[in-house]
């Protein structure tokens, strides 16, 4: 499970799809609805959050964005609907409300075959009226995320290193934002001081 702190647009195809499919088995993880990868270190930072499955879903929702810019159709019925980040609109057709899903399932969601759209949440109860009214009067946002620097620059160095095999032509990109610090990052996260994250586990091979 690789959850990137860099923007979405810096992936390949495959890593964009992997991205996707990779979160979305996040995001039934913190919704209690599988019992594996509980204690993946990825998702640290998402569970040290006041709110994890709502910065779950806004990170899903940058993944989505970029997805559909590029003219691919990825469910966004597979996301579950939570407070949006400050200034960001809501996505059309979004998925059941957090208080629809239970905290924790007996067993995991089935997972469907279109690509993609593997590792979809648990099947929701229906929500009283009340639930729903609240729901929908919800003015939260999302706080970002603090990311270190160090780990935006680990991670654009670990991205380099799959595309220069898979996309080349995609590297000279990330490699200029790199050098030039100026990379972009999901808009989830905000960047702060520092080297790699204590969860990261750095591959030697680089």
């Amino acid at each position: 499970m690789r959850l990137w702190s860099l923007h979405p647009s810096y992936l390949d195809a495959k890593g964009l799809v992997a991205a996707w499919r990779e979160a979305l088995l996040a995001q039934k993880v913190l919704a209690g609805a599988t019992h594996g990868y509980r204690q993946h270190p990825q998702l640290v930072r998402f569970r040290d959050t006041d709110e994890p499955r709502a910065a779950m879903s806004a990170f899903l929702r940058g993944i989505h964005r970029e997805a559909t810019a590029r003219g691919y159709t990825f469910d966004v019925e597979k996301i579950i609907r939570g407070p949006l980040l400050a200034g960001e609109a809501e996505l059309t057709e979004p998925g059941p409300d957090w208080i629809d899903v239970p905290e924790s399932a007996s067993s995991p969601a089935p997972a469907t075959a279109a690509v993609g759209e593997d590792a979809a949440p648990a099947r929701p109860r229906a929500a009283s009226a009340p639930e729903r009214a609240q729901a929908t009067a919800d003015t939260r946002t999302v706080p970002l995320i603090p990311v270190r620097q160090g780990q935006v620059d680990y991670e654009a160095e670990l991205l380099t290193f799959k595309l220069r095999l898979r996309a080349p032509k995609l590297v000279s990109r990330l490699e200029a934002d790199l050098r030039n610090a100026r990379l972009e990052i999901h808009p989830l996260f905000t960047t702060v001081p520092g080297g790699i994250e204590p969860w990261e586990k750095v591959r030697d091979d680089l």
